[in-house]
């Protein structure tokens, strides 16, 4: 029986938001819906609906099917089909990743965020020629790469025409199910649309016990109903009736079951053949019938008994559970005959498709070890890996490890499935898996993999101090035999230390590392981050001069090696440190050559580190906008892969420019979420980084007492960690200056004497600027202050810090103006203020114009609501187009579709009342254009 036969009865209120989504594609808006329910409850009846009322619309259809599931992108190369020809007029890039996923090129990994980009633009330019429905049946089956591309592209639909439709069974996972898109979840039919089907059907009365009671037993399920119609007018279908209502998926198979059992035996050796089929191609399936000398006519005996469909070169079962049904009653070795006759029918083809389902053909045919199967299944995830299907290329090396006959190939195919895991952002499989392989094999070059990768895992994962202890423990079994391998683990333990604020541990730890690395035999790569760790753990407590010193002897290592090739610790500290020492540019380079390698190969996990140390190195340098963007990044991709610490420390950079900004609101709900995710988890490093950013919202809003309270409070736990690097936090001259305001000068002044002392000890320029600053605060006299001033603005000027210099000129301009001397005073005030506003730092702008006001200044108009009434994706588009961006480009950017950006862009300019992107430009000031 063909699915959707029957049409829709009783279902106008279901029909009536399927319709609402397609009349809205029709006037250029996107709308997704995903329709739940239990086999047979009529989601595929509905989406033939949606497609048949579709007139005018572009239609992109794919059915996700059992066996499918494990080959990549088997459900996104059906979905684009009949608009491939649009995948060369991508961007380069985006054609590029789409191709290689499609097995059209071979090049390198696509990344995961450029795929769902490529997918969400090639939908966006199908709608430009009319609107489109993207129709996805049973997206329970459907393979997670094309599920993970597709569902990129459908978070991020908004006003370019294309209706999205999604079906998916109950109690099946599925990536659309869990993603928060709108739901529709189908009952059963009413007892009356129940009894007109019956009735239409079975052309018989539907209103006597007998159907009540089958109605009971069904629940009102389409298919049930009438699988059960042969049985109702038999009058032995009433002692057949169950004491109590079966779930209607077994129902349903058990009526296959009994229809399956009833065939001929040549009959049922086919039926499993097309079962056990990846493909619905009719070629490959009589390829394999002709193998186990069945006649392939048989293929029509079965379409006459209802089970299948013939159909344009291709095989297709009336329903999925008739299909499983087929697989699952077959005897074992009956599929594995199938599974084995399918696979020679492959063999002579040379498409990468055909060769994945070749190889799993083989592993379903194995019985125990195999090692040309699992040869053939480890290619196939070599192939998945190369096009970016990081699941689909674990499960295969899974499976591949589990055909290997020896423990050497075991243990390797399991790390390569660990490796794999860990790129995808799945830290807890990774873990398993290798430590599965660390159990399989004595190997030393696979025990040593396997042991970085699960150091690196539980670094990023699990609770700071206890990973310390940990690896630590993990080490001292092997520094004696093994010490190559005890390193890594040593530089991972080292830097959960100094996470968890523990920077004594953390300084012996990797003085441990690096003192192993130095005497034994440890290659260079490992030597190298042993020494950048100890430097790490030098600048935390204070010993500037003989970090920088580290760093200056491994700047090759550091601007030449492979982030991927040393632990993503080792690559984030140095960034930290090259920060933290002025070495700005050095630290932006290695970032972003660290996340252009980590994009490469999609690996979200080892993105995310990365993306937000670099975010708190723009917002250091005054590129605000860009800080948001990549700490929102980096936040959500810490979230999604499970990496609490470093959501944490994202977090605390979006509030920290909320908070200079004054958006109270938006950085209390950080801060919210930030003790959320670290409360009871010992990252005693990572937590003062919300307190710094919350006693800076304080002060700027003219909390004062509050402000020194919270950050005499933050100077006392920084003291008990042993941190003794001032640029590390920044929170001693807001310390100092909340001090005054809440009218206590000598705490303003003990905390002014500890800071000189760190200074003196560390120096840095912005160290020695912000003292000088405290001092013109704190100063009684008049020249004092005033050549404390000048004095900081001096050291400013070897230091990109547009805000730092700011708060420096708005103090020596408020104290030029308390001396009367105001004219003077204009010219640091106006400086700061025009700093502030293209900041956006309000509070501070606002402080700026009252100081120019009592000066006896004007000041110039500011448009009100220029960036208040901008949404933060409006601004994000706003900056990119001023940096001069094309629509297109800016899409690529954000990994938006082009019509979001001409709808955002139209609002902009509506907003803030400009007609071109000139007049923008001059509305907004961006910092760094």
């Amino acid at each position: 029986m063909r699915r959707g036969r029957h049409g829709l009865l009783a279902r106008a209120e279901e029909l009536g938001r399927v319709r609402q989504i397609l009349a809205d594609a029709r006037q250029s808006r996107s709308g997704v819906l995903v329709v739940h329910g239990e086999p047979g409850i009529g989601k595929t009846a509905l989406l033939d609906q949606a497609v048949a009322e579709a007139e005018g619309m572009t239609v992109l259809r794919a059915t996700g099917i059992e066996m499918e599931a494990e080959l990549a992108f088997a459900g996104l190369g059906e979905l684009i089909r009949p608009v491939e020809y649009l995948v060369d007029r991508l961007p380069m890039p985006q054609a590029r990743a789409l191709r290689m996923a499609l097995s059209l090129e071979v090049a390198e990994t696509p990344d995961r965020l450029t795929l769902g980009a490529a997918t969400l633009t090639l939908l966006t330019d199908a709608a430009a020629t009319a609107p489109v429905l993207v129709a996805v049946d049973d997206a329970h089956w459907l393979d997670e790469a094309s599920a993970q591309a597709l569902l990129f592209a459908v978070r991020r639909l908004q006003a370019e025409g294309v209706a999205v439709l999604v079906t998916a069974r109950d109690g099946r996972r599925s990536v659309f199910s869990e993603s928060g898109l709108p739901t529709l979840r189908l009952p059963g039919l009413e007892p009356a649309a129940a009894a007109a089907l019956v009735r239409r059907v079975a052309d018989m009365p539907a209103d006597g016990e007998l159907f009540k009671r089958l109605y009971r037993e069904t629940g009102g399920n389409p298919l049930a109903l009438l699988e059960a119609v042969p049985a109702l007018r038999s009058s032995s279908w009433a002692g057949q009736v169950s004491a109590g209502p079966l779930p209607v998926g077994s129902r349903l198979t058990a009526a296959y079951s009994a229809q399956l059992t009833a065939l001929p035996e040549p009959s049922r050796r086919a039926v499993t053949v097309a079962a056990a089929s990846y493909t619905d191609d009719a070629a490959v399936l009589m390829g394999a019938l002709r193998a186990l000398a069945l006649d392939a006519d048989i293929l029509q005996v079965l379409e006459a008994a209802g089970l299948i469909e013939l159909s344009g070169g291709k095989v297709m079962f009336a329903h999925p559970l008739l299909r499983a049904s087929a697989y699952h009653t077959a005897a074992p070795d009956q599929r594995r005959q199938a599974h084995r006759a399918l696979a020679g029918a492959l063999t002579d083809r040379d498409g990468a498709v055909d060769r994945d389902q070749r190889s799993w053909h083989l592993a379903a045919a194995a019985v125990g070890p195999d090692p040309t199967a699992a040869a053939a299944v480890a290619d196939t995830a070599a192939r998945a890996r190369a096009r970016g299907a990081l699941p689909a290329a674990r499960r295969a090396y899974e499976r591949a490890a589990a055909l290997a006959p020896s423990p050497v190939d075991q243990a390797r195919y399991l790390l390569a499935a660990a490796e794999v895991a860990q790129l995808s952002g799945r830290g807890d499989q990774a873990l398993i898996l290798a430590e599965a392989a660390n159990d399989t094999t004595e190997d030393p070059a696979i025990l040593a993999e396997a042991t970085r990768l699960r150091s690196q895992v539980m670094l990023l994962r699990q609770p700071p101090r206890r990973v310390h202890d940990q690896l630590a423990e993990l080490a001292a079994g092997l520094e004696a035999d093994q010490p190559a391998q005890a390193v890594p683990l040593l530089v991972a333990a080292a830097g959960a230390a100094c996470m968890g604020g523990s920077i004594r541990q953390a300084r012996a730890t990797a003085e441990r590392a690096a003192a192993l690395a130095r005497n034994g035999e440890a290659v260079a790569v490992l030597a190298h981050s042993a020494a950048v760790l100890q430097a790490h753990t030098m600048m935390l407590a204070g010993e500037r001069t003989e970090a920088a010193a580290v760093f200056n002897s491994r700047e090759e290592f550091l601007t030449a090696t492979d982030p991927l090739a040393v632990g993503v610790e080792v690559t984030s500290f140095s960034a930290m440190d090259l920060m933290w020492l002025e070495r700005y540019s050095a630290a932006r380079t290695l970032l972003e050559r660290a996340v252009r390698g980590v994009r490469e190969v999609g690996s979200s996990e080892r993105l995310a580190p990365y993306l937000t140390v670099l975010a708190e190195t723009q917002l250091r340098t005054g590129y605000w906008d860009d800080a948001y963007a990549l700490a929102r990044e980096g936040a959500d991709l810490a979230g999604e892969t499970g990496q609490p610490v470093l959501h944490a420390y994202a977090l605390s950079t979006l509030a920290r420019i909320e908070a200079a900004r004054g958006r109270a609101a938006q950085c209390s709900e950080h801060a919210r979420q930030f003790h959320g995710l670290l409360d009871s988890r010992g990252a005693e490093l990572v937590s003062p980084y919300i307190e710094a950013a919350l006693g800076l919202l304080d002060l700027g809003t003219g909390r004062d007492s509050e402000a020194a309270a919270r950050l005499n409070d933050l100077q006392q736990r920084v003291g008990d960690l042993g941190l003794r690097e001032p640029t590390v936090l920044q929170h001693q001259p807001d310390l100092i200056e909340a001090n005054l305001a809440a009218d206590d000068p000598s705490a303003a002044r003990a905390a002014l004497a500890e800071l000189q002392s760190q200074v003196q000890r560390a120096p840095s320029a912005w160290g020695h600027a912000v003292a000088a600053r405290c001092r013109g605060l704190v100063a009684d006299g008049e020249d004092t202050a005033e050549n404390a001033y000048r004095e900081a603005l001096r050291h400013h000027e070897r230091l990109q810090d547009p805000f730092a210099k700011a708060r420096t000129e708005l103090a020596y301009g408020r104290f030029l103006r308390r001396i009367r001397k105001r004219r003077a005073a204009r010219r640091p005030l106006a400086a700061a203020r025009q700093v502030f506003e293209r900041l956006r730092a309000e509070p501070w702008t606002a402080l700026a114009e009252r100081e120019l006001r009592a000066a006896g200044f004007g000041t110039p108009a500011r448009h009100r609501g220029t960036h208040a009434e901008l949404t933060e994706q409006e601004m994000q588009v706003a900056v990119l187009v001023i940096k001069g961006h094309t629509n297109r480009e800016v899409a690529a950017a954000l990994f938006l579709s082009v019509k979001t950006v001409e709808y955002h862009l139209s609002h902009i300019y509506a907003k803030l009342s400009v007609r071109s992107r000139v007049e923008l430009a001059g509305r907004l000031a961006v910092t760094g254009d």
